[in-house]
């Protein structure tokens, strides 16, 4: 996943540039070409191989040199260097803390660290923290968020973002259609499951020579045929069964691929059982024990006569709209006396339950959205073309979207002054004359200190279409001290939506420290929504606490934090979230038409 390695180098530079202030250019340059390259939609290599590279918009010139020296020298100089002291895992951990650079290398010498296993030892052993007195303002916090932080990069090892693995799973999909005698594809596992995090890439294959059985042999031909595939790099194992034959191969992608090879007969219990989770398995085995189609071992569909075996192919094989029940699945859960559940919910909570006593939640769609309330313009850090735009509004069928452009304080993020907030308040006026069946809104995300200050006062919030609060900063402060920063943000009746709740960003910034419980206790409490951010890298509020929230009667925004292009696409994403927690659309304030947005606003 080269596009995800090198902007992470690029926000590593930038990071340990930040202790320099004489290269705040370098830093921007490098933290606005990170993202670019990490949001890039096709392989970063091909660009600099056909050279397209030069070209790509929002790759500044300081960052395309650094670039064009990885792809040449298979290194960055300036990157060395910074390893020679502390290798690149001890680096990554001075970005996931996000308590400063210079704190933390003050930590790696206190107590020698020279590796990631110093550091594990350091932070799991009774260290003597009496030696920091003096030497930081609050030692133990410190340590603890390292540790924090060590925690989280060890929590995400294995797994990745679901965009990018869909985006090779397409690929996949696109050569495995391509070999004859294949009859249906279907991705399974947990990219059906619409986690947002995945392990692996699980693909259901139904060939013409299994229509009436396993014909092992071919099987094991066919397992061949896919191992010489362009993306396949080694075969890992094979597990041959009387019902199905899979095999598990490392690919070029870097992340593994499972294929499992089965028969038409079998084809409905194993997309159910490939779909999984486990936990939502375990307990349709309990129901299927009764009606005499488990064993112990298998489940055994055989009673049932299938009216109807779809055939997936293409796009089917990789995507599932929302309104969509697959007919075999269906089946099943009907002679097991069940509720359809669709896969997002088949995580082994309640939805059993639900399912039997008919309570099913009836879930919020992408169609369901009439607006984004989180876009940034060129006026901060966004660089989306207004044409551009127009495009994805007319795609979605938007009522509205909102330019929530950073405040003035967020200096890396190109935050807006007063003056250029007016500035901006005359834009959109303007662009709205253009206009009639969408609105375009005046909107900011505005920046909540470390004291719970925001940066404008309340006669410039006011005039706000939205109002969202954020925090950027902040990571050495502990979960007491959040938690006042938050809620004093949300005693201004002016604010409408909490950004982001928990600061994370995939494999970059570990969570804030932080009382979840307490700050959706206070999002009721002042009547605030709380946001579902679709970033890829972010998808924060993840699905726990999006859960806690809709239980709590807390309203939910689902918006991209879009910079480029195609982040207003990962709407789908956070839509997601909200499907995989039991979310409503009637829990969700961008589902409101926009006069009904503004008098939920004014309500308050």
């Amino acid at each position: 996943m080269i596009n995800l390695k090198l902007s992470s180098i690029l926000t590593t530079i930038a990071e340990i540039l930040k202790f320099k202030p004489e290269e705040k250019k370098k830093v921007i340059d490098l933290s606005k070409s990170a993202r670019t390259i990490r949001d890039y939609e096709n392989d970063i290599f091909d660009a600099y191989s056909d050279g397209t590279l030069d070209y790509i918009q929002g790759l500044g010139p300081f960052s395309l040199e650094l670039v064009k020296e990885y792809f040449e020298k298979s290194s960055i100089k300036l990157f060395d260097q910074i390893k020679e002291k502390y290798p690149e895992d001890l680096l990554r951990i001075v970005r996931l803390s996000g308590i400063g650079t210079k704190v933390v290398f003050d930590i790696y010498e206190k107590f020698n660290i020279k590796s990631f296993k110093d550091l594990k030892d350091l932070i799991n052993m009774d260290c003597d923290k009496e030696k920091l007195t003096g030497n930081f303002e609050n030692e133990n916090l410190y340590l603890e968020r390292i540790k924090h932080s060590v925690n989280y990069y060890e929590s995400q090892n294995g797994v990745y973002p679901r965009w990018l693995v869909l985006k090779y799973a397409g690929k996949i999909i696109e050569k495995l259609s391509g070999i004859s005698g294949i009859s249906s594809l279907k991705i399974t596992g947990s990219l059906r499951r619409r986690k947002s995090e995945v392990g692996d890439i699980d693909i259901l294959v139904l060939p013409e020579f299994n229509n009436y059985g396993i014909n092992l042999e071919k099987s094991k031909d066919l397992i061949n045929e896919i191992r010489r595939s362009y993306f396949v790099k080694n075969l890992i194992s094979k597990d041959i069964r009387n019902e199905n034959i899979s095999a598990k191969f490392s690919t070029i992608f870097d992340i593994d691929l499972e294929v499992i090879i089965t028969s038409k007969i079998s084809w409905p219990a194993d997309l159910l059982t490939t779909t999984g989770s486990k936990s939502h398995l375990a307990k349709l085995k309990e129901i299927a024990k009764h009606k005499g189609c488990f064993d112990g071992h298998l489940l055994d569909f055989s009673q049932i006569k299938f009216k109807n075996l779809k055939k997936y192919k293409g796009k089917e094989s990789l995507f599932e709209d929302d309104d969509f029940i697959c007919p075999e699945e269906k089946q099943i859960y009907e002679f097991l006396e069940l509720r359809y559940i669709v896969p997002e919910l088949r995580e082994g909570l309640d939805e059993v339950e639900l399912a039997r006593k008919n309570y099913l939640p009836n879930l919020i769609k992408l169609k369901d959205i009439k607006g984004d309330l989180h876009v940034h313009s060129n006026f901060s850090d966004g660089i989306i073309k207004i044409k551009e735009i127009i495009k994805k509004i007319k795609k979605y069928d938007y009522e509205y979207l909102s330019f929530s452009d950073h405040s003035s304080s967020n200096q890396y993020g190109n935050g807006l002054t007063k003056n250029r907030l007016v500035e901006k308040i005359r834009y959109i006026e303007n662009l709205n004359l253009k206009y009639d069946k969408f609105r375009f809104l005046m909107g900011s995300e505005v920046e909540i200190d470390e004291e719970g200050n925001l940066d404008y006062d309340d006669g410039i919030i006011n005039n706000l279409d939205i109002a969202l609060g954020s925090m950027h900063k902040g990571f050495k402060l502990d979960s007491k001290h959040n938690n006042i920063r938050f809620e004093k943000a949300m005693k201004n009746k002016y604010i409408d939506i909490i950004g982001h709740p928990t600061g994370v960003v995939f494999k970059s910034r570990a969570p804030y420290f932080l009382n979840m419980d307490y700050l959706i206790e206070c999002a009721y409490k002042y009547g605030k929504a709380l946001e579902i951010n679709s970033y890829y890298l972010r998808l924060d509020l993840n699905e726990e606490n999006a859960r806690k929230a809709k239980n709590a009667g807390v309203l939910i925004s689902i918006n991209t934090d879009s910079h480029r292009l195609n982040n207003l696409d990962m709407l789908r994403y956070g839509v997601d979230i909200a499907r995989r927690a039991g979310i409503e659309k009637e829990s969700v304030i961008n589902t409101l038409p926009l006069e009904k947005l503004k008098k939920w606003k004014n309500s308050r």
